[in-house]
């Protein structure tokens, strides 16, 4: 099969990975691998797996806007629309996969519907699946939003892939109109990623600091620099992994305030991050669907502090919390975040109920039996 595979990060890099974590499983298929959000740099992709890069657009931090990294943003609505569309003849693809679209990322309409209509019309139509991580954010109105989400997935999709658990989490505890979601709606259990040899020895005392695409929890950061101040303990080793988009003067400032405690040291962004965490004690970051994964996969200790703007990181560690793989952080005072990394040090290490975890093989079994049949 020839694989069209849209994904558009727009803030952190969670979206990525997982994407790119899906499209490596494709291993015996040709896949195209859109990306329309910053580059991750240092990134590669397996051989059989084609990066094509859209004039980039991200969101700012607060959501309210898109941003272009250069030039007219219309004008770039207008490229990145052009090269889809000269994509899609190029390649003729046999599947559309699309991520998160229609469920969320409503601002890049501009270029997905053209990109549908375009698929409609062609004697050589593509099947459309919908790549879908495990919980939706809220809206404003739900009503407005279920009724439009409908309207696009009834009309266009042929399959709905959830990467998740549903004995965890289900669809329809975030988006309540699932019964009237007409293509078939599959769970594929949970996308993680595994470590390509044997497990490394942990080393004691070591704790990882992460904040995923670093453009959001630097509060994160500085709470914990500041418990670390208050812990009196010599052997323990703080690890801080920056995130590849964090802003320059962040980067600069708090670099700086770990190079004056000889216990932190300060490290670029790592792509054998779930080797970082397999050898650490105890992991601190936000909650992220990757990151999460990337704790359970690991087996670390691990704590959580939860995106506050909205309800998914909060939801996706609060189940997780309940199933023993991980506990939240609901402070960033000092003090507390302080005894939490003491109690987390001297606990034992967690005994978790057991997930399901083999998304990306599960949505490649899922897309080729969906085309046998179709």
């Amino acid at each position: 099969m020839k694989i069209l595979h849209y994904c558009q990060h727009v803030l952190g890099i969670g979206h990525f990975l997982r994407s790119m974590e899906i499209a490596s499983a494709f291993c015996d298929h040709a896949v195209f691998f859109v990306e329309g959000g910053d580059p991750l740099p240092g990134f590669r992709a397996p051989d059989h797996v084609r990066r094509i890069a859209l004039p980039p657009l991200r969101m700012d931090p607060q959501f309210r806007s898109l941003e272009a990294a250069g030039g007219d943003i219309r004008e770039v609505q207008r490229r990145r629309t052009a090269i889809l569309l000269d994509l899609f003849v190029a390649v003729r693809p046999d599947v559309l996969l699309i991520e998160l679209f229609p469920f969320g990322r409503k601002r890049f309409q501009f270029e997905l519907i053209p990109l549908l209509e375009k698929n409609a019309a062609s004697p050589h139509r593509a099947l459309v699946v919908c790549s879908l991580r495990d919980i939706l954010v809220e809206k404003a109105d739900p009503d407005v939003y279920e009724e439009k989400v409908l309207s696009l997935v009834n009309r266009y999709f042929d399959l709905i892939l959830i990467h998740a658990d549903p004995n965890c989490v289900r669809l329809d505890e975030t988006f309540r109109r699932v019964r009237d979601i007409r293509p078939p709606v599959h769970y594929t259990g949970y996308v993680t990623r595994t470590l390509p040899g044997p497990p490394p020895e942990r080393v004691p005392g070591r704790i990882v600091l992460s904040t995923g695409g670093g453009r959001v929890g630097i509060d994160l950061i500085e709470a914990v620099f500041l418990a670390f101040s208050r812990l009196s303990n010599p052997d323990i080793r703080l690890h801080v992994h920056e995130g590849p988009f964090m802003e320059p003067r962040d980067k600069e400032v708090l670099s700086a305030r770990a190079a004056a405690d000889p216990r932190i040291s300060w490290h670029p962004f790592s792509h054998e991050f779930l080797k970082e965490l397999a050898q650490a004690e105890l992991s601190v970051s936000m909650a992220g669907y990757n990151t999460c994964m990337d704790i359970l996969a690991s087996g670390v200790k691990a704590l959580v502090y939860p995106f506050p703007q909205n309800r998914e990181q909060a939801l996706r560690a609060d189940r997780l919390e309940a199933r023993g793989t991980l506990h939240v952080l609901r402070s960033l005072d000092p003090g507390i975040v302080a005894a939490r990394i003491c109690e987390a040090l001297s606990a034992r290490r967690p005994t978790a109920e057991p997930l399901q975890t083999d998304g990306a093989g599960e949505t490649v079994r899922a897309i080729e039996n969906f085309q046998t049949r179709a």
